[in-house]
């Protein structure tokens, strides 16, 4: 099932589930992937979903098309990335991680990068939900991605340097969900 904002939508912090909540107003709830330490003083309160969520919504809606996931998991990835966008935390970058590219200056909110792990050599896919001038705040868009010391899972948050990234390219054939994309 496909969601769509909706003025009757409202953010709330569930202190059960130590989560932020999104009430859809239609008796769906969703709950982020992200625990309270990681999320901003403002996320513990309750506010309405306003106009400009509902347009950084379509931002991430419209570009995640491209990674031809299931409605949930889309769903869940769109979400997650305005909830990151909306109440997370400032991280540091963690770019010791990836190669260097040198190509994108500043990606755009939204877009779909990619970037290789210097160790595994493997490639991951990610989100960016929050775009900065030098460092840019990316979910992870695929099941998982190997790291030389731990593994992300799918919308795991990390800031990289925007000199580690790529444009996502469709033809690389990644595997995400049993789809190849």
């Amino acid at each position: 099932m496909k969601i769509k904002p909706d003025d009757h939508w409202r953010w709330y912090f569930d202190k059960n589930h130590d989560r932020i909540m999104l009430d859809l107003a239609n008796g769906m709830l969703f709950r982020s992937c992200f625990p309270s330490k990681m999320l901003t003083t403002f996320a513990r309160q309750t506010a309405p979903f306003t106009v400009d969520d509902a347009s950084y919504y379509s931002i991430f809606d419209e570009r995640a098309r491209r990674l031809n996931l299931p409605n949930e998991q889309h769903a869940e990835l769109v979400l997650n990335s305005l909830i990151a966008l909306r109440f997370l935390k400032p991280q540091m970058p963690k770019s010791w991680y990836f190669d260097v590219y040198h190509q994108l200056t500043e990606p755009l909110l939204g877009q779909l990068i990619q970037v290789s792990c210097k160790e595994t050599k493997k490639t991951g896919i990610f989100i960016v939900a929050e775009a900065g001038s030098s460092a840019s705040l990316c979910l992870l868009a695929q099941p998982q991605f190997d790291l030389s010391d731990r593994s992300l899972t799918f919308c795991d948050p990390i800031k990289i340097m925007n000199d580690r990234m790529t444009r996502y390219q469709p033809q690389a054939s990644h595997l995400l969900y049993g789809n190849v994309i």
